[in-house]
């Protein structure tokens, strides 16, 4: 098996960017053959102070937020500072990202992070024959999911309510009567992930629309 950073170079392989201006700035690093000690030193870190400056700009370039969440580091630079100093030594500006950048800091600064995510499904009873196969009740269970806008995370709860309540009339005015083996919905649950772990979960009856049963 290959190892997954097989293709980079010495110079680069202890990075994982995840972010655009990361792999940029890596690629750069590749280009300039800068080792870590080498960037940290021209960043202006003193030499005792190498190795934690080191373990910062694997960071920076590891993180999908470029680091923007890290705060009390080091008494040198401020998270913003870091990222400025890195570019102007890799010979990137900043204006280009400047925007980028700022929506992270606005991101973080008003919500929770990593963002929640949000999954909103059917509770189905669906009646499966012997004959239904893997591949067919996997695609019956799919129709069970009411899709969320990817913003949701970023609503306030009322809003957050309302956009639910309207996926679910959605789903149910398109659904209901309409799944494969007799499938019936018997509610609908909202489910809250963060950090991969379920952290709130929410049940729902059906539409006031919907009949009665």
């Amino acid at each position: 098996m290959l190892n997954k950073n097989s293709d980079q170079s010495k110079y680069t392989r202890r990075y994982s960017p995840r972010h655009p201006l990361a792999k940029y700035a890596v690629s750069r690093i590749d280009k300039l053959e800068l080792r870590p000690q080498h960037i940290v030193k021209a960043m202006g870190y003193p030499q005792t102070h190498t190795i934690p400056a080191c373990d910062r700009l694997r960071h920076v370039l590891s993180s999908e937020i470029l680091g923007l969440n890290s705060h009390d580091i080091d008494t040198h630079f401020t998270a913003n500072e870091f990222l400025r100093e890195l570019l102007l030594v890799l010979g990137i500006q900043y204006e280009p990202f400047q925007e980028d950048i700022a929506q992270i800091e606005y991101d973080l600064a008003h919500y929770p992070y990593p963002l929640p995510r949000y999954s909103l499904r059917a509770d189905v009873d669906f009646e499966f024959t012997a004959g239904a196969n893997w591949m067919s009740r996997g695609g019956a269970s799919q129709l069970a999911n009411a899709y969320l806008p990817k913003n949701i995370a970023k609503m306030n709860d009322a809003e957050r309510e309302s956009v639910v309540q309207q996926c679910i009339d959605e789903h149910y005015k398109m659904y209901n009567g309409n799944l494969p083996y007799d499938g019936v919905i018997q509610g609908y649950r909202l489910i809250t992930k963060q950090r991969n772990e379920i952290i709130n979960r929410v049940e729902y009856g059906l539409p006031a629309s919907s009949p009665s049963i």
